[in-house]
C-alpha cells in the first residue's frame, strides 16, 4: 500500500508538469524547479530595474538580501539607462563578439536579455526553449512577454558546482539537496511498499483477521468522525504533494532539521494514507453499517434503550410525544437561525440542516411504525398457525424490532409445547410398545395354557370339583385371550401400524348383522332393544371388520351396564352431512365421570368390578372408528349414556 500511495502522491502532486516526477532522479540544473527558480530571479531583476515607482528601500533591501543569499551560486548582472537603476554582483558587463556576456570560469549557464529578446544559454550554445523537449514549456509564454526596452540589459548565471552559503541560505543549493533526499525518500518509500505488499500476500490470511479487526474498531465511530478526520487526513497530505511548498518552508542551513521535517511530513502523508485504507476498510468490510452508524442513529438507539425498560403501549405512547417534542424544538431552531441569517450565511446553512434533520427523524418514525405494524401482522399470523397445529416453523424478527422480544416469547412458549408434545408422544410409543410387546409375549405360554386346559376337560373319570376347576380355567383363559388380543389391536390401532380394508360398506346391513349375530345375549339380557334402522343402503367408506368389532363392543357394552329392563335405543339418522349412528342405555350405576375419563385406556365405569370387562371396549371402538374415518363421540346426561358415530356418506 505504501508504493500505492507514494505513486499517487507523486502524479497527483506533479500532474502539471511530468518533468517533477523525474525532479529527484536527475541533474539538478537539468530539473524544472531549477529553470523556474532561474526565471523568478531574472523576472524580479528586471521589474527592479525598470519599474520607475519602485520604493528605493525595496530596491536596496532585494540587492542586499534576497539576491545576495545565493553568494557565489549565483552573478547577476541588471541596468537600465531610462530610470538609471542598477543592480548587480558582477564588476562590468562585457560581451563578447557573438554579443554574449562574458562571465567568470565556472559560469556555463546562464540567462541574457539583450533589449530585445531572452537568451538561454549553456556551455556556449543559446537553446532552444520551444522544444517539447527542452524543460522549458512551461515558462516560455511568460519570456515571451517580455517588452521591448533597447536601454536594459539582464544577465543572470548560476554556477557549475552549487555550494552552500555560509552567511545565508541559498535556494539553489538547498533545493537540490532536497531533491536528492527526496528521491532516497521515494525509493526507500517504494522498496517497504514493495516489501510490505509481498508481505501482506504471504500473511494474507493473518491479514483478513486484521482488517476485521480494524473495520471493527472504526465501525464504532459515529460518520461525522470520520468525515472529519477524513477532511483532516486530506488537509495532512496536500502539502507534502507540493515539492516546491516543502522545500520553500525548509532551512536547509541545517540538514538535520531539514530532514526531521521532511520525515514529519511524509509520515503525515502516509498516516493520511492509513486513514482513508482504514476508512476503505470500514466500506467494504461494515458496508451498511459505515453510513448507519451516525449521531442521528444513535441518539434514535439511545431512546429506543430509554423506552425499552417500559411495557410495550407505554414505550409506544412515549415515542409519539418524544417526536412531537424534538419536532417542535428542531422548528423553533430553523426559524431562529433563519431570521438570524438574514437570507444567507452560515446561518442560513445551519437552518437547511435542522430542517433536514426534522424531515430525516420523520422518516426513520414513519419508516419504524409501518415495519411495527408489519410485525405485528406477522406475530398475528404466525399466532394463527400455531393454533392451526403449526408448530414447526418460527417467528424471526430483527432485533431491532419493536416485537422482537415478544417474538422470543412466544418462539420460547412455542419449543416448550414442541418438547411436551415430542414427550407426550414418545411416552405414548414407550407404552404402546411395551403393551404390543407384553401381549405378543403372553400369547405363546396363553395357548399352551387353554391347550392343556382343554385336553383335561376331555378326561374322563375326572371327579366333579376337578371338573369345576377345569370349567373355570377354561373360562378365565379364554376371558385372558380376549384381554390380550383387545391389548394387541388396540396397541396397533393406536401406533397406526394396523392393516385395514377400506371399501364402501352397508351400515344398515352391518348393523342389522351385528344385531342379528348377538341376538343370543341381547335375549338373555332382559333389555329391550329399539331400532330405528331405514331400509334402505347407508353407504360409507370404511373397514367392514373393524366397525363390526365396534358395534359388537358397544352392545357388549350395554348389556353389561345397563339399567335390567330398562331401553336401549340404536337409530341410524341420514342427513346433509352424512351418516349418524347412535345407541343409548341407561347405566346401571353412577355416572360420576366425563366423556374423556371413561375414554382412557382399562378406566371402567363400574369403579367396583363386579362385571367383567377389560376396560378397553370404548377404547378399541373409538380407534376403530377414527382410522376407518369417522367420528366417535360420547354424551353423558345423568344416567343416559350415549354414543355417537358420524361417517361421511359416499
Amino acid at each position: 500500500m505504501l508504493l500505492i500511495f507514494t505513486g499517487l502522491a507523486a502524479v497527483i502532486g506533479n500532474s502539471e508538469n511530468f518533468e517533477n516526477l523525474k525532479a529527484p532522479y536527475v541533474d539538478y540544473q537539468d530539473t524544472v524547479f531549477f529553470k523556474e527558480k532561474t526565471e523568478n530571479y531574472f523576472n524580479s531583476l528586471y521589474g527592479l530595474v525598470t519599474d520607475p515607482g519602485q520604493d528605493e528601500s525595496l530596491f536596496k533591501e532585494t540587492a542586499d538580501t534576497w539576491l545576495a543569499r545565493e553568494g557565489n551560486n549565483l552573478r547577476y548582472y541588471a541596468s537600465n539607462t531610462e530610470t538609471g537603476r542598477e543592480i548587480k554582483n558582477m564588476a562590468r558587463l562585457t560581451l563578447s563578439d557573438s554579443g554574449m556576456p562574458v562571465l567568470p570560469e565556472g559560469y556555463r549557464y546562464f540567462w541574457y536579455y539583450d533589449g530585445q529578446k531572452v537568451w538561454v544559454v549553456e556551455n556556449g550554445q543559446p537553446l532552444d526553449i520551444r522544444r517539447l523537449d527542452s524543460g522549458y514549456q512551461s515558462i516560455v509564454p511568460r519570456l515571451s512577454g517580455f517588452p521591448e526596452s533597447p536601454s536594459t540589459r539582464i544577465v543572470v548565471a548560476v554556477r557549475d558546482t552549487l555550494q552552500a552559503n555560509p552567511y545565508s541560505y541559498s535556494s539553489y543549493y538547498g533545493e537540490k539537496r532536497f531533491l536528492s533526499i527526496m528521491g532516497w525518500v521515494y525509493a526507500a518509500m517504494g522498496a517497504l511498499g514493495l516489501i510490505f505488499t509481498a508481505y501482506a500476500i504471504i500473511r494474507r490470511r493473518d491479514k483478513r483477521e486484521f482488517d476485521q479487526i480494524l473495520a471493527s474498531w472504526s465501525g464504532r465511530l459515529w460518520l461525522e468522525v470520520k468525515i472529519l478526520f477524513s477532511l483532516l487526513a486530506f488537509i495532512m497530505m496536500l502539502f507534502p504533494l507540493n515539492l516546491s511548498a516543502i522545500n520553500g518552508s525548509l532551512n536547509w542551513s541545517y540538514v538535520p532539521e531539514a530532514v526531521l521535517t521532511i520525515t514529519a511530513l511524509g509520515g503525515a502523508f502516509l498516516l493520511g494514507c492509513w486513514w482513508f485504507y482504514l476508512m476503505l476498510l470500514d466500506l467494504r468490510i461494515n458496508r451498511r453499517g459505515f453510513w448507519a452508524h451516525n449521531l442521528i442513529n444513535s441518539l434514535i438507539q439511545w431512546y429506543q434503550r430509554y423506552e425499552s425498560k417500559y411495557a410495550w403501549q407505554k414505550a409506544m405512547i412515549k415515542r409519539a410525544y418524544m417526536l412531537v417534542a424534538a419536532e417542535a424544538v428542531m422548528a423553533f431552531m430553523a426559524v431562529f437561525f433563519l431570521l438570524l441569517a438574514g437570507g444567507g450565511g452560515a446561518a442560513f446553512l445551519i437552518a437547511l440542516l435542522i430542517a433536514a434533520a426534522g424531515v430525516y427523524l420523520i422518516y426513520r418514525y414513519l419508516q419504524h411504525y409501518s415495519q411495527t405494524i408489519n410485525d405485528w401482522g406477522k406475530l398475528t399470523d404466525h399466532i394463527e398457525q400455531m393454533k392451526n397445529g403449526d408448530m414447526a416453523a418460527r417467528l424471526e424478527l430483527e432485533p431491532t424490532a419493536d416485537m422482537y422480544r415478544t417474538a422470543s416469547h412466544l418462539n420460547s412458549i412455542q419449543e416448550g409445547m414442541t418438547m411436551a408434545v415430542a414427550e407426550k408422544m414418545k411416552s405414548e410409543r414407550m407404552k404402546i410398545e411395551l403393551i404390543t410387546n407384553v401381549s405378543h409375549d403372553l400369547k405363546t405360554p396363553l395357548t399352551s395354557i387353554i391347550s392343556y386346559v382343554d385336553l383335561l376337560s376331555k378326561e374322563e373319570g375326572l371327579p366333579e370339583q376337578v371338573k369345576d376347576y377345569v370349567r373355570i380355567l377354561a373360562q378365565k383363559s379364554e376371558r385372558l385371550k380376549n384381554l390380550i388380543q383387545d391389548l394387541f389391536d388396540l396397541s396397533k390401532a393406536s401406533s397406526d401400524n394396523i392393516a385395514l380394508d377400506m371399501e364402501q360398506i352397508d351400515l344398515t346391513r352391518l348393523l342389522n348383522q351385528t344385531l342379528a349375530d348377538m341376538e343370543e345375549q341381547i335375549n338373555a339380557s332382559g333389555l329391550a332393544f329399539r331400532t330405528n334402522i331405514p331400509d334402505e343402503p347407508v353407504h360409507v367408506l370404511g373397514d367392514g371388520q373393524k366397525l363390526y368389532r365396534v358395534w359388537e363392543n358397544l352392545i357388549t357394552n350395554t348389556l353389561k351396564y345397563s339399567l335390567t329392563g330398562s331401553r336401549v335405543f340404536i337409530d341410524l339418522i341420514v342427513n346433509e352431512k352424512g351418516a349418524v349412528a347412535t345407541i343409548k342405555n341407561i347405566a346401571n350405576y353412577e355416572m360420576n365421570f366425563t366423556a374423556d375419563e371413561i375414554l382412557q385406556r382399562f378406566v371402567r365405569g363400574d369403579e367396583s368390578r363386579t362385571t367383567e370387562g377389560s376396560g378397553l371396549g370404548l377404547a378399541i371402538a373409538r380407534s376403530f372408528t377414527q382410522i376407518s374415518g369417522g367420528r366417535f363421540q360420547i354424551v353423558i346426561d345423568g344416567d343416559l349414556f350415549k354414543v355417537e358415530l358420524s361417517f361421511q356418506t359416499v
